[in-house]
């Protein structure tokens, strides 16, 4: 008997795969004519293959590529990533995609839009592509109340970040992506973002940092003085490079750092925090950095002596973590308890694997996870942090 059997699983981490033309089309004329290139450039013709045949499949000119997609829709070879996913640029089939995965309900990110706005110059651009993408992202999810909308907003202007967070809540978003990076000279744990965070509480609506929301390894730590050459798949959206994925937690524990020891956490203690797909290998020592930062150097702090919680459990109460299929869950969740760790696959990229699954079983077995504790890991977990 697998996990799946008898039980609701949700998935905290998907993606929609964004088409030429996808964010324009819900951007006013000047959001539209200003927008950047972004990280990722759609426009690049090694695309143009990429997204014609994805074209094709969706006019339904290719019914042999579908039906392989939907019988095996992790894992067929070479064929579901990106845009020509089951599910990735077309709602309906996304819905259909969840029951052939065996999933309740899943959160839905966008993938490059947010670069495309978030570093301009311009705050009307910035705010403006807040707001398009938004509108994309609720558009997404629509029809389906099982598809979770995930939002972004800036915080490089307080005051018009609340305007577009408002806006975000009107369109129903189900949780809202922000930057960890202290942005403008600004602490993310600034008293100026305490309406946003008092919003978000109010409408039961999470914060999430997502792999993208700060600064990877700086580019001088790339400058060894030896050309080094990297070959990557020009078909997938991640920008991560190896240096990166073993230091891309740095600039969450410092949001965190700042979010519990400032007292954010302590003065909105229903504010709901993910952090998807950003590894969780980290979270144990994190755990125990937190509560030692404190116990060693809070007498120094007269704010820190107002906090009611240890640091940690102000994680434990407020904070759910998806970990990655590639790290050993099992382990993971003896070392932080039942509360924290959440199920997910980050379809349609193809860093979530072959088979999501199985990696999570296997590893979870292994340690001998009880009932309770896959119920959390798989659905509770999830709801919690939704407030489902």
């Amino acid at each position: 008997m697998t996990h799946q059997t008898g039980r609701i699983i949700h998935d905290a981490d998907s993606h929609i795969i964004e088409g030429r033309g996808w964010l324009e089309s819900y951007a006013s004329d000047y959001v539209r004519e200003n927008l950047d290139t972004g990280v990722f450039d759609l426009e690049m013709p090694a695309l143009d293959p990429i997204i014609a045949a994805a074209d094709k499949r969706l006019a339904g000119d290719d019914p042999e590529l579908t039906a392989a997609l939907k019988a095996d829709i992790f894992a067929h070879p070479g064929k579901r990533n990106m845009w020509s996913a089951y599910g990735a640029v077309e709602k309906k089939e996304r819905s259909d995609a969840l029951k052939i995965m065996g999933v309740t309900s899943q959160l839905v990110f966008p993938s490059v839009g947010a670069g495309r706005f978030a570093r301009s110059k311009d705050m009307d651009v910035v705010y403006g592509g807040c707001d398009a993408l938004n509108r994309g992202m609720a558009d997404f999810c629509s029809d389906d109340p099982n598809l979770k909308s995930v939002g972004y907003l800036s915080l490089r202007d307080p005051e018009q970040a609340q305007t577009s967070l408002k806006l975000a809540l009107d369109l129903g978003i189900s949780a809202i992506w922000i930057a960890s990076d202290a942005v403008e000279g600004r602490a993310p744990s600034h008293i100026a973002y305490d309406p946003l965070w008092a919003m978000l509480q109010d409408a039961g609506v999470p914060v999430t940092l997502h792999i993208g929301s700060g600064q990877n390894m700086p580019s001088v730590y790339m400058n060894t003085g030896v050309e080094r050459v990297l070959e990557g798949n020009i078909g997938n959206i991640e920008t991560t490079k190896p240096k990166d994925l073993p230091v891309v937690h740095h600039s969450i524990e410092r949001w965190l750092t700042c979010m519990i020891y400032d007292g954010v956490l302590e003065r909105f203690p229903k504010l709901k925090v993910g952090i998807i797909e950003l590894g969780a290998n980290w979270v144990p020592a994190s755990l125990m950095n937190l509560d030692m930062g404190v116990s060693l150097l809070g007498k120094f702090d007269q704010n820190l002596k107002k906090l009611s919680l240890k640091p940690s459990e102000y994680f434990q109460r407020q904070i759910r973590v998806a970990p990655l299929h590639t790290e050993n869950t099992g382990w993971i969740l003896r070392n932080v308890g039942k509360d924290i760790l959440m199920f997910n696959t980050d379809y349609p990229h193809p860093e979530g694997g072959k088979d999501p699954f199985g990696a999570y079983e296997r590893s979870l077995d292994a340690v001998s996870a009880s009932p309770e504790e896959l119920d959390n890991f798989y659905s509770k977990n999830y709801e919690d942090y939704l407030g489902l």
